[in-house]
């Protein structure tokens, strides 16, 4: 009876350590994928930041769909990614830009919102990665010298640049609405835009936003809370069309 709960534990550790190693094998092997990924589809970005934003030719690339609606980066952090948009809010949680699955997920816009950035408020969510790929990196702007060096979000999409300058950052627990996305009146967006500003941890920010202006807001998980949001708002303060 001894030798058999002996043989019972050491097959039990067995299968353990052998899930343990296929799960560490998927692992690597997932992230070989997306940085092989993020490789190829940088050198495509190349193409269409200096090419008049052709983004015909970054959507058939064979490594981005047709979801792909634009492109954000902000320089000197590592969010430098395609901008995706689903049906739903789900299903770019758990894929990458080109479809496939993948625990690092895509930066993607609200289902709600017009893809060609027109609404009064756009969102844009991403995942905040340990390796530091995705949205992580938006959890440092709670350093004032953090935002300040990196004030500005551009967005390149279809015949458009944008340029968005940040006037609002915090950590929030998740039953802050910070998402709404209709207004019924230029009032009710003012009382948003004012419950943004309250919330920000810093009051002494430079970028003025009334109920004339569009915002962006770029949304990721909180190092500080164990389930609340870090939030970026973002005032629109440049817009370039491309002549056909």
């Amino acid at each position: 009876m001894k030798k058999f709960f002996s043989s019972l534990i050491f097959l039990s550790l067995l299968i353990v350590f052998i899930g343990s190693g296929l799960l560490l094998f998927q692992s690597v092997e997932e992230e070989h994928q997306y940085h092989h990924m993020e490789e190829q589809i940088e050198e495509e970005k190349q193409i269409v930041v200096e090419e008049d934003y052709e983004f015909e030719e970054l959507v058939e690339n064979n490594e981005i769909n047709d979801d792909t609606i634009g492109w954000i980066t902000i320089a000197g952090t590592s969010i430098d990614y395609p901008i995706v948009q689903a049906r739903d809010n789900c299903y770019y949680l758990t894929h990458a830009c080109n479809g496939d699955e993948s625990k690092y997920g895509s930066i993607f816009m609200d289902c709600r919102n017009a893809a060609d950035f027109s609404d009064k408020h756009t969102i844009l969510y991403g995942h905040n990665m340990k390796n530091g790929s995705m949205f992580h990196d938006l959890n440092e702007y709670d350093s004032h010298v953090y935002l300040d060096e990196h004030t500005y979000i551009k967005i390149y999409s279809q015949d458009v640049y944008r340029k968005w300058a940040i006037f609002s950052t915090y950590s929030t627990e998740p039953d802050f609405n910070y998402l709404q996305t209709e207004f019924d009146s230029p009032k009710e967006y003012s009382s948003f835009l004012n419950s943004l500003l309250s919330h920000s941890e810093f009051n002494d920010l430079k970028v003025q936003v009334t109920n004339e202006d569009k915002i962006l807001t770029l949304s990721t998980c909180s190092d500080d809370l164990e389930q609340g949001r870090r939030v970026v708002h973002d005032k629109l303060v440049e817009e370039v069309i491309e002549d056909e």
